[in-house]
């Protein structure tokens, strides 16, 4: 719903057709609610896959009565680390209009999901789309995607300049993206940004075997990123906290890094890919 809102500010309110969300966890639960406000076609691009068929048959069905009561969208009070942040958490009727919830809770419909939910890896599926692994560009046909979207993911992606290229293959003209990336060390470390107190060398040693630690990339390599890519920028924000380091504690490759993204610790982009 947060990503849906905003995705609508600059979209004209409309539901996208196809939409491609990577990382989804241990559920497809976003992915199911996309459905369930429209949307045609959910893929689920994953590294490792962490969930079980059964358990988001349970979260489907429990987002079905959420959606037919029109339930308000949980607030920062019940979930404060959940962004983006909303003004308002009223459920969304000028986009969810009558009309469109009556397509897409449509119990024929709602039946097809369950069953593809049931069989979630099936080929044969038409609309639920699982890929895992998702690395290369080859697994979603060029120019399906209307919207391609993450959560606290891509802070994960060490070749995060092969993961722009393999959007900007998938997205059709006219197709968005919506990102949150987290900046923070994520328990690697005592503060909350040390992981730019590291040598690369240190870094490996730091993570071990660890398959997915944090790239490190500050909140204004993204930014560059979306301008050498070939995916307009359309809105940034970002959250800070207080900076915990001093400059000679940062590693050499670090010690260039700016204030601003010593203390930016949660970055929200919405890109275009033009027309």
């Amino acid at each position: 719903m947060r990503h849906l809102l905003f995705l609508t500010r600059f979209n004209g309110y409309k539901i996208p057709a196809r939409v491609a969300e990577i990382g989804p966890g241990d559920s497809i639960g976003v992915g199911l609610a996309a459905l369930l406000s429209g949307s045609e076609n959910y893929f689920a691009l994953e590294a490792i896959k962490y969930w079980d068929n059964e358990r988001n048959l349970r979260i489907f069905d429990e987002l079905i009565s959420l959606f037919q009561k029109r339930e308000r969208i949980p607030g920062n009070d019940e979930y404060p680390l959940l962004r983006p942040i909303l003004d308002d958490h009223s459920f969304p009727d000028s986009i969810l209009t009558k009309q469109v919830l009556e397509a897409s809770l449509n119990p024929d419909r709602l039946e097809r999901i369950r069953v593809e939910l049931r069989n979630s890896d099936s080929v044969k599926n038409e609309i639920i789309h699982i890929k895992v692994p998702w690395h290369g560009e080859d697994i979603i046909i060029p120019h399906a995607c209307d919207f391609i979207f993450s959560h606290a993911v891509l802070q994960h992606i060490d070749e995060i300049d092969a993961a722009f290229s393999s959007m900007d293959h998938w997205l059709k003209p006219g197709g968005y993206v919506s990102h949150i990336i987290d900046y923070k060390s994520l328990g690697f470390t005592k503060t909350w940004n040390g992981q730019w107190t590291f040598a690369d060398w240190e870094w490996k040693i730091m993570v071990g075997g660890r398959k997915f630690s944090i790239n490190r990339k500050p909140h204004s390599f993204y930014i560059d990123l979306f301008k050498m890519s070939n995916i307009e920028l359309l809105y940034v924000a970002k959250e800070t906290l207080p900076n915990q380091l001093k400059r000679d504690q940062l590693a050499k490759k670090y010690c260039n890094i700016s204030e601003d993204d010593l203390n930016t610790s949660v970055g929200f982009f919405v890109g275009r890919k033009p027309e």
